[in-house]
Order: C-alpha cells, then sequence, then structure tokens
C-alpha cells in the first residue's frame, strides 16, 4: 500500500474518525455546499460514502450532510495540480489517498464544473465499477458535430491506432477507479521513482491491462476556458500526446487494430440542424501558414506533404478538403519531429495551428449538413485512416533515417 503521509495530520485525524467507507467521491473543483444537492440520493443502508471536497477556509473539517460524510482537505498549494497544467487539469492525489485510507472499494473524481454533477452521473460512473468489476470508468460525452473536434481530429483516432482501445474521450478528467487502481496510481513511477504522471490515465490503465469501459452520460463534452486560445490548447494537449508516445514507445509498436470497451447508459447523440461555421478565416490562416512557416513546417513534414499542402493553397470555398490520409501523416510526422528535437518543442506545436484549422474548415464544410449517420461515417473513417498509416509512423519512429517519403 502506498505511503499517504503526504496528507495533513489533522486530515488524517478526521480520517480516523470516519473509518471505513465503501465509496468515495472526490470534488475537487467545488467551493461550496449549494453544489451538494444531490448527495442524500447516494446514500443507502449498505453503502458507507464520503464526499470528499477542498476547504473553503484553510482548515480541514468533517461533518455529515443528509446521511453522507463530507470531508474537506486543506489543500498544499505545490499539491494543487500535481503534475498538471494549472487551472485546467484538476488533482487527483489527494482523493486517492484519502480513498486508500478508508478502505474504499471505488471512488470517482469529479474535476469539470460540479453543476453538471448528479445522483444519476454519479451512478453511472460507479456501478461498473461496484457491480461490474471495472477498473477504469471513463465518460462518454453526447456528441456533437463540431464540438470536441481537437479530441475528434486527433486524440481518440491516435489513441485508437497506437494502443488498439476506442474510448472516446480518453483525456476526460472526471473518472472513476477502482480500488486496485488506485493503489497503482498511489505508487511511485518505476522508471522514475517519482509520483505516477495523472495527465492520461485512460493510456495508464490499457498499459496495465486493466479492465476499462465507458459511461454514456447525458451531457456535451466540457469546453476549455473562453480564454484559451486555439494554440495554446493544441499546444498542451499534442504536448502530452507526443509525450506519451515516447514514454510507452514499446507498448504501442507491439499493438494491432483496435477494440471496442464495454459501454454502459444510453449513447445520445444531439440532433442538429445543418451546422454551419465560417471557415473562410480557417483557410485564410492555413494559406497565410503556408507562406510564414515554411522553415518549421519543412523541418517536420516530408517533401511529399509538403506538395500536397501547396495544391491546397489553391483550393477555395466549398472545394476546400485535407484529405484523410494527409491529415494523418501530418500528425504522425509532427510526432516524429517532436521526438527528434529538431526545433524548439513549443514552436513546433503552435506551428501546427494552421493545418489543423485546414483540417476543421475542410471537416466543416463536409458534413455540414450531414445526418448523424453520415457524421459518424466520416469521424470513422479518419479513424481507420489512423489505424491504416500506423506503420507508417513505425517505420519513420524505428528507422528515421532510411525512410525518404
Amino acid at each position: 500500500m502506498a505511503e499517504t503521509g503526504s496528507l495533513p495530520q489533522e486530515v488524517k485525524e478526521h480520517l480516523e474518525t470516519i473509518g471505513t467507507a465503501d465509496v468515495v467521491i472526490g470534488l475537487p473543483s467545488i467551493d461550496s455546499d449549494d453544489g451538494l444537492t444531490w448527495v442524500a440520493q447516494v446514500a443507502s443502508a449498505d453503502r458507507r460514502v464520503v464526499i470528499a471536497c477542498p476547504s473553503t477556509n484553510g482548515a480541514s473539517s468533517s461533518a455529515l450532510l443528509e446521511g453522507v460524510e463530507i470531508l474537506r482537505y486543506v489543500v498544499p498549494p505545490s499539491d494543487r495540480y500535481l503534475n498538471t497544467p494549472p487551472g485546467l487539469y484538476g488533482a487527483f492525489q489527494e482523493v486517492f489517498q484519502i480513498s486508500q485510507r478508508v478502505g474504499a472499494k471505488c471512488c470517482c473524481v469529479w474535476n469539470t464544473n460540479p453543476q453538471r454533477i448528479s445522483s444519476e452521473v454519479i451512478g453511472e460512473m460507479l456501478e461498473p465499477l461496484i457491480n461490474q468489476g471495472f477498473d477504469l470508468v471513463v465518460p462518454r460525452y453526447v456528441e456533437v458535430k463540431l464540438g470536441s473536434l481537437v479530441n475528434s481530429s486527433i486524440i481518440y483516432p491516435a489513441v485508437r491506432a497506437l494502443y488498439g482501445k476506442r474510448i472516446h474521450f480518453s483525456m476526460a478528467i472526471d473518472l472513476s477507479f477502482s480500488a486496485s487502481f488506485v493503489d497503482r496510481l498511489l505508487q511511485l513511477d518505476p522508471k522514475t521513482r517519482r509520483p505516477r504522471c495523472h495527465q492520461w490515465i485512460a493510456i495508464e490503465a490499457i498499459n496495465a491491462g486493466l479492465k476499462i469501459c465507458e459511461a454514456n452520460l447525458p451531457m456535451e463534452p466540457p469546453r476549455p476556458p473562453e480564454s484559451t486560445d486555439v494554440s495554446s490548447i493544441l499546444a498542451m494537449v499534442l504536448g502530452r500526446l507526443f509525450q506519451d508516445l515516447e514514454r510507452n514507445a514499446t507498448v504501442w509498436q507491439r499493438s494491432n487494430g483496435s477494440q471496442n470497451v464495454p459501454a454502459f447508459g444510453t449513447l445520445l447523440r444531439k440532433e442538429e440542424d445543418e451546422v454551419t461555421v465560417e471557415v473562410q478565416p480557417m483557410i485564410e490562416t492555413f494559406q497565410l501558414g503556408y507562406r510564414n512557416l515554411r522553415e518549421i513546417w519543412t523541418v517536420a513534414l516530408p517533401p511529399a506533404t509538403f506538395l500536397e499542402l501547396k495544391k491546397m493553397t489553391a483550393l477555395a470555398g466549398n472545394s476546400f478538403r485535407m484529405p484523410d490520409e494527409l491529415w494523418v501523416r501530418i500528425v504522425y510526422d509532427f510526432a516524429l519531429a517532436y521526438r527528434q528535437r529538431a526545433i524548439n518543442r513549443e514552436h513546433l506545436l503552435r506551428a501546427m495551428t494552421p493545418l489543423y484549422l485546414a483540417w476543421v474548415a475542410s471537416h466543416a464544410l463536409e458534413i455540414r449538413s450531414a445526418s448523424n449517420a453520415d457524421h459518424q461515417y466520416v469521424l470513422e473513417r479518419l479513424a481507420l485512416a489512423f489505424e491504416k498509416e500506423k506503420p507508417y509512423l513505425l517505420s519513420r519512429w524505428r528507422w528515421p533515417d532510411r525512410f525518404n517519403p
């Protein structure tokens, strides 16, 4: 069992008073009891529940609310966003330690807006752990045609192709864990002897061969803060993805194909009429990028890819398209350039923004009048292209000096 010594002494004393519990629900982003109106519905005669929330007054406390134990814990400033970018991703560490300390069978950590949570949502996130023996539950949100495009265009298809599991929101930060997975995540990383990185927990579970499932939730994916620009989002997300490729190269190089993971609940899709978005500014940004970022693009991209991009600069209006295979190779080529450190990594990642916007413009034009079924076909086609082109990445990763496309 991992050491829980980093918990403040007064929190440990409150935990001694609480004793044992069956379920811990961590809410790192909640700041008042107003968001806890649903807690009475999660209590039951045969299940003891602890709600763990950061303290709002700088002091730890423990109290009963509607039959559920509420533990308020002080968050050390240095630990608030352990291994994660401040302001975007909540901390898991304190909730894991609390869950382990009370001997909980499972825990749920809900990092995003607490107003989105309810007893029904918590039930969907916990039931597969309690009754089905799963180790990790990942939410699958309501699908929106032009929502979560970084996930749709890069994260989902890349993780699917590389690691062989079709987890639709592998970067979700609202997750549920079995006790054994909590124990594993609290252990030091055997390679670095430092606390494990909590940035990409789904891939940690895949690599460990754990049982993973999805819970279909009746809500759209959380949105990044409005103040966050596209380049910053791409730099953060791609940096995490490409770092993970380096860290787990021996794992993803062995996987072939992909499989669905079990899903619970009803999958919902938002019924939408024709989706319109202003694509011309995106196309112009791409054209400007082709003129001004050639020095970086020619380092990251092979000549054949750069030639295809040149042809795209001549396309306009409704005829503008980026083929799936071209986009996939761009993503893979940038991953390779990131690994090789040919140029400053931050500059490299931000230079991908005009290319990403070109994909968004192409995608928006293709699906603007598409039905839900047609939209799913387009996304599946892209995912299959990532799988088909994986040997390209593998060849260039293993033999970078021998490959000259």
